[in-house]
């Protein structure tokens, strides 16, 4: 099975018909050796192969056509949100999970519907798994209070870091309608906003309100997930979040450490890795990266809780798609 097969360059594309096309040759003629790519291999007649892909996307290329001829395609719909929502809140503890998924769901499709179209929303599938679990989290630490509050406070404090300026006033309104008469207050952790407060000034830096919600929203998006954006213009404070937050979270006794890499500023092989032609695999700088951080060598200890690698610069589809498969909440990699 081949996932995402359209990030494939055509050239490569091309390539993988022929070898392809061979097999379903030697399927059809009922044999039980066959050679491919120069090389004599065993059939194993019941083989068969699958590609997942998403049309129409940047950095996707289209499928060359004698590739389309050897796929039958099957097209997929929409999932039912309503019903995963309601098995997942279920599976978190909630008793009015039917109620409950309803409003949820509704206020996803209004905020699809009504808040302006940027990069970073996502109001799909992957968006209600991961408010889910956090809304399990808060359901857990107050397990006999009311269910209404607790999903209005996951559902408010957790969509606040990524709405922009303009929207906020029309999200806010659509949970107080979806909520009536439900206004929990914040979740907060007044200890540790003392200590980004005090961290903040030690930097130099001016300990504003929003600044600081963005230090400990930030804290909130890590725990819920392994990968995160910090997206903004030039000169809002993206570089000091994160270097706020790590320096407060070592003050609490949690060590950590960061490499910082510019992916623009070398090529897509020198990034990843690449293959030699003497069929070698040369480390890319993330993979250094990611070696040194896991085996604690170059300075990487076991204390350091937070280990972080910083991706500076611009967004576009021919770098990040690549981190696709590793930024995926499933964490098979």
């Amino acid at each position: 099975c081949f996932d995402e097969f359209n990030r494939i360059s055509i050239e490569v594309l091309s390539v993988v018909s022929t070898q392809y096309k061979c097999i379903l040759d030697a399927i059809r003629s009922l044999v039980t050796q066959f050679s491919f790519m120069e090389e004599d291999i065993r059939l194993i007649s019941t083989n068969g192969a699958f590609i997942t892909m998403n049309p129409g996307y940047a950095g996707r290329t289209e499928l060359p056509e004698n590739l389309k001829a050897l796929f039958r395609p099957v097209a997929m719909i929409v999932p039912d949100l309503r019903f995963i929502c309601e098995n997942m809140l279920m599976s978190e503890g909630f008793i009015k999970a039917r109620p409950l998924a309803n409003k949820f769901v509704q206020l996803y499709r209004l905020c699809s519907e009504l808040l302006s179209k940027q990069m970073h929303y996502d109001w799909g599938l992957r968006a209600v798994k991961s408010l889910l679990r956090q809304a399990g989290t808060l359901k857990r630490l107050e397990p006999e209070s009311d269910e209404n509050p607790v999903l209005c406070r996951a559902l408010r404090d957790f969509n606040t870091p990524k709405i922009t300026t303009l929207d906020m006033p029309i999200f806010l309104r659509l949970i107080k309608d979806l909520f009536p008469g439900t206004w929990p207050d914040p979740f907060s952790d007044p200890e540790f906003e003392k200590v980004a407060i005090h961290i903040s000034k030690k930097r130099g830096l001016q300990a504003d309100p929003q600044f600081i919600i963005k230090v400990v929203g930030m804290i909130g998006i890590l725990g819920v997930r392994h990968c995160m954006f910090i997206i903004g213009p030039t000169g809002c404070g993206k570089t000091e979040v994160w270097k706020t937050l790590l320096a407060a979270r070592e003050e609490v006794g949690e060590g950590g450490a960061w490499e910082q890499a510019n992916p623009k500023a070398v090529t897509s092989d020198e990034l990843y890795g690449t293959m030699s032609k003497t069929k070698e695999w040369k480390d890319g700088l993330i993979a250094v990266i990611f070696r040194n951080m896991s085996k604690e060598m170059n300075g990487y200890k076991s204390s350091h809780i937070h280990k972080w690698v910083i991706l500076d610069g611009d967004i576009d589809a021919t770098w990040i798609e690549s981190m696709n498969t590793v930024m995926d909440d499933n964490k098979v990699l």
